[in-house]
C-alpha cells in the first residue's frame, strides 16, 4: 500500500493520520519515540503492508507486474494500488477524493514540525503538488515512478511500468477489487481490536 490508501485506511483522528502516513519514514523500534496515537498509526501502516504481503490477490496483482519488472513489482504495486483506489474511490467512500484530502491535509498541516525525518520535507510537497490526487491518472502514476526510480542506486526506470495500467488493467483492476475490501476490513479491525 501507498500513502493514499494509508491515509484512506487511517482512523479520523491526526496522530492516526500521521502514524500511518509516516509508516514509510520510520523505522526500526518506536520505544517511545513518538507520541502513543502516532506509534499505534505507524504499527497499523506495518501490520497493513504485511497483510498486504501475504494477502493472495496481492501476490498475483505483483506477479503480473513481476513478468516484466522482477524485484521491484512491490514497489510498483503498491503504487498501482493508490491508482487503483483514486480512480475506484467512489466504490469505497460517500466522501469524495477532493474533499477526503482537503479534510486530511487540514489536519496533518499543524503537525509538520512533529513529523518524523523526510517527511517533513516531503509532505509539503505531497500535498502542494497534488501528488495523491494525480495517481488517478496513468500521467500522475508514470510521474509517481520516474520520480521514485531516481531514488534507487540502478535508477530502474520504473515510469515504464505504466503500460500495464493500459494493458493489463482489467486483470489488475480484478484483483484490486478483490483485495480491497479484505484490507479495508482488516485495517477496522486493527483500531477495533
Amino acid at each position: 500500500m501507498n500513502h493514499l490508501a494509508h491515509l484512506f485506511l487511517a482512523g479520523d483522528s491526526e496522530e492516526s493520520m500521521l502514524g500511518n502516513l509516516a509508516g514509510d519514514f520510520v523505522k526500526g523500534r518506536l520505544e517511545g519515540r513518538y507520541p502513543a496515537g502516532v506509534e499505534r498509526g505507524i504499527m497499523e501502516h506495518r501490520r497493513i503492508d504485511a497483510f498486504t504481503d501475504s494477502h493472495p490477490e496481492a501476490a498475483v496483482f505483483r506477479r503480473i507486474i513481476a513478468a516484466d519488472h522482477g524485484h521491484y513489482a512491490r514497489v510498483i504495486g503498491d503504487i498501482f494500488l493508490d491508482h487503483f483506489l483514486a480512480r475506484e474511490w467512489s466504490a469505497f467512500s460517500d466522501e469524495a477524493l477532493p474533499e477526503f484530502l482537503q479534510r486530511v491535509y487540514a489536519r496533518l498541516d499543524g503537525t509538520v514540525d512533529r513529523m518524523p525525518g523526510r517527511l517533513r520535507s516531503v509532505y509539503p510537497m505531497m500535498r502542494d503538488d497534488g501528488w495523491l490526487l494525480s495517481y488517478a491518472s496513468i500521467d500522475g502514476i508514470w510521474t509517481a515512478l520516474f520520480h521514485l526510480s531516481k531514488r534507487f542506486s540502478r535508477q530502474p526506470r520504473l515510469e515504464f511500468a505504466t503500460h500495464l495500467l493500459i494493458d493489463a488493467r482489467e486483470a489488475l483492476l480484478e484483483r484490486f477489487h478483490r483485495f480491497m475490501p479484505d484490507v479495508i476490513d482488516y485495517a477496522k479491525g486493527l483500531r477495533s481490536g
